[in-house]
């Protein structure tokens, strides 16, 4: 990874960024100075190394300087406006899903439309409104599940909620079952039916970061949201 990193006066020093409170300037720096070299970092990595607090996020996200994924990491808006680096010496990113998202306008990031989301089949974001709700926490949980009386009502419910599965989707969606619970994969296909990228590419984010995260039951989601609300309330 490049150890050198570079900020655009053209940004720094706009009255749209001296505007900022202090202390989203200074985060602003410290992502910078932190990113990979497509420019994503981790957001509770800064929090707990240099103490910036949610709003100083909250800032950044409102004002488009970071866009936030579901997987909790973030990427800075400008980064290939602040940073040219030669292809040869680039360490490509781990987070090549949350790139796919991406299209670069003018030197700057932008998320992809929902429909590009779901014909890219990759891994979509959150809503941007809170760092706590949408970057770092799941989304709060769904309370009314619906039950199941055997196997196959998941995937009429998928196709009644979402879509038609085609084959490779029926089979990617029943591996996931034989890893998790079935009223975790039905309450992801709750929460894909009521986002915004309503598609199998969606669903398929949330069951990867639960199998990724070892949750068995609705339980394990809602005890680590309370353990995240304690952490940020100490």
């Amino acid at each position: 990874m490049a150890q050198k990193r570079m900020f655009d006066k053209r940004i720094t020093d706009s009255d749209r960024f001296t505007d900022l409170p202090n202390s989203s300037k200074a985060l602003y720096f410290m992502a910078g100075m932190n990113a990979d070299d497509r420019g994503f970092f981790q957001p509770r990595r800064l929090q707990k190394m240099s103490g910036f607090t949610d709003d100083d996020f909250k800032v950044l996200i409102a004002k488009r300087y970071f866009i936030p994924f579901e997987s909790g990491v973030m990427v800075i808006t400008d980064w290939n406006k602040n940073n040219y680096l030669d292809k040869n010496r680039i360490t490509e990113t781990e987070y090549v899903d949350e790139l796919k998202l991406l299209k670069i306008i003018n030197e700057k990031y932008e998320l992809k439309n929902e429909n590009e989301l779901c014909l890219t089949d990759v891994k979509p974001m959150f809503n941007q409104n809170s760092i706590v709700e949408n970057s770092i926490v799941e989304n709060s949980i769904v309370e009314n599940s619906s039950s199941i009386e055997d196997n196959s009502n998941i995937f009429s419910l998928y196709e009644n909620e979402i879509g038609t599965l085609n084959s490779r989707q029926y089979e990617e969606l029943n591996n996931f079952r034989n890893k998790l619970s079935d009223e975790l994969v039905i309450e992801a296909i709750n929460k894909t039916s009521d986002s915004k990228g309503k598609c199998f590419a969606y669903l398929r984010s949330i069951l990867k970061t639960w199998t990724q995260k070892g949750y068995k039951t609705l339980g394990d989601i809602q005890n680590e949201k309370k353990d995240e609300d304690n952490y940020w309330n100490e």
